[in-house]
């Protein structure tokens, strides 16, 4: 419990992409059979799969990232995505947050994020295939949630 409470109190590094989707782009790459099923947390909803009983993949979506306030953006964020190693290579992480970006875009959202590491390669091959753009890069210093030495570049 006490490592919990002191590991928010450290200082972190960001190195973030942020992509967005503001136009629904149909995911047409191949076709999932499964079903995404979602519950709903205080300030999130989680989105998930399961095969048998076996999670599949899950993601998650924030109503609030303060990191967004550094490129002057709020809405919706798709989040600590994971997909099992069994069932990775199959297209189910493009697949399922694509779906959450057509739930959300429908539900009156302008625009959907997703923010992932710059060095996480695969994560960012499948948000590309997914149809999302590269909008903006975060470079900066995180403490609490306060972050200093700031530096964004835009892509759009």
């Amino acid at each position: 419990m006490m490592k919990q409470l002191l590991r928010k109190f450290r200082i972190v590094d960001i190195d973030v992409f942020i992509y967005r989707m503001t136009d629904f782009k149909v995911f047409s790459l191949t076709k999932i059979s499964y079903d995404i099923q979602s519950e709903q947390y205080a300030h999130k909803t989680r989105f998930f799969i399961k095969d048998l009983d076996q999670l599949v993949h899950e993601s998650y979506v924030y109503k609030r990232v303060y990191l967004l306030k550094s490129i002057g953006k709020i809405g919706p964020v798709i989040g600590d995505c994971f997909t099992s190693k069994a069932y990775r290579g199959q297209s189910i992480y493009p697949f399922v947050i694509n779906s959450i970006a057509e739930k959300l875009l429908r539900e009156d959202y302008q625009e959907v994020f997703v923010v992932v590491n710059q060095s996480n390669a695969s994560s960012i091959k499948g948000i590309e295939k997914a149809g999302f753009c590269k909008f903006a890069s975060i470079k900066a210093t995180r403490w609490l949630w306060f972050y200093f030495k700031r530096q964004v570049i835009y892509y759009d």
